[in-house]
């Protein structure tokens, strides 16, 4: 299975204020770059304080041809038949280049900032519901569709739709593994340590292995070692973290002769925020190494993020992506 990746858009600010929002040139200059740079696609978040993904994805769809773009959509902003509508016109105008994730409202308690405020067990009955009406009205063909649920209820719908294939459809690891198992075709994973990632992995692996696990990380790659560290020191200083002491009756590995690498949980491995993903810090070498081992744990789509957003993507598209393909982990392009 090859490595698929995907550059994140960074349509809020750090604080969860809104950065991107008001520079919709830069959302095409990013998607062109990935595109240019040889990634697979562009992952456009959504929640209370971004810009709207499914917006910005039929945005790009005029400024790239090859791009997957992802759109995460908390199904607590639009009704399920409406969302269907909505994707199948993205098909349409992308040429076929559309995936959609559903997050898990649960996490960054999303679901009150749009209002929603059923229990958990509600909401696994209402996301079962949602994916029920979703699924038929997203498929090439069929007759109006009827739906009588405890939170939805339809009549003849669907009488629209068009034969476009359905988007593959993601979702959050921490939703129930049932609905994964039915209806995804790609499980997203929260940012880990490679023990926890092999575990989450052979937890939720089907018999027949066609479910794909993609997980987010983080990027500051430079020509050395020590420039790598010294970035990510400055990423601390510039965030304000407050540094937590070591504590005195351990002793600090070798490489933690860095300041920054106290927070380093796995080589190459960076974590100063247990809330963030966490960082790929590095050489390009030393990344590609990484990846690698990710790859082997059973990762096939990999999310980036790094800024500034443009020169990071070059540089992970012209210095670690050849590493990559060199080491046969990467699908040839058209």
């Amino acid at each position: 299975m090859a490595l698929e990746f995907s550059w994140q858009l960074p349509l809020c600010g750090p604080s969860q204020t809104p950065g991107w929002a008001q520079r919709p040139g830069e959302w095409m200059q990013l998607a062109q770059a990935a595109e240019y740079a040889g990634l697979d696609g562009l992952w456009i978040p959504g929640g209370a304080h971004c810009a709207d993904s499914l917006g910005v994805a039929a945005a790009l769809c005029a400024h790239t041809r090859h791009l997957q773009l992802t759109v995460s959509v908390p199904p607590e902003v639009m009704l399920p038949a409406a969302l269907a509508a909505t994707l199948q016109s993205l098909q349409s105008i992308s040429s076929q280049r559309v995936r959609l994730h559903l997050p898990d409202s649960e996490q960054g308690s999303l679901r009150s900032a749009f209002g929603e405020w059923l229990n958990r067990d509600q909401r696994n009955e209402r996301i079962g519901e949602y994916l029920e009406i979703l699924g038929p009205l997203l498929q090439p063909e069929g007759s109006e569709f009827n739906y009588d649920g405890r939170y939805f209820q339809l009549e003849n719908a669907g009488i629209g739709r068009r034969p476009l294939p359905a988007p593959p459809l993601i979702l959050d690891d921490s939703q129930d593994a049932a609905l994964i198992a039915r209806h995804a075709q790609v499980c997203l994973l929260r940012s880990g340590a490679p023990d926890w990632l092999r575990q989450a992995i052979e937890r939720l692996r089907d018999d027949q292995g066609r479910l794909v696990f993609a997980s987010s990380f983080g990027l500051i790659a430079r020509d050395t070692e020590d420039e790598a560290w010294d970035a990510a020191e400055r990423v601390l200083q510039q965030a304000r973290l407050s540094l937590p002491e070591t504590p005195a009756q351990v002793l600090p590995l070798k490489r933690h002769r860095h300041p920054a690498r106290r927070f380093e949980i796995h080589p190459n491995l960076w974590q100063p925020h247990s809330d963030q993903p966490l960082c790929l810090v590095g050489t390009p070498h030393q990344i590609a190494t990484r990846l690698q081992q990710l790859h082997g744990l059973g990762l096939g789509q990999v999310i980036i993020q790094g800024e500034p957003a443009v020169r990071e993507l070059l540089r992970f598209g012209e210095q670690i992506l050849p590493l990559l393909t060199a080491q046969g982990l990467r699908k040839e392009r058209c």
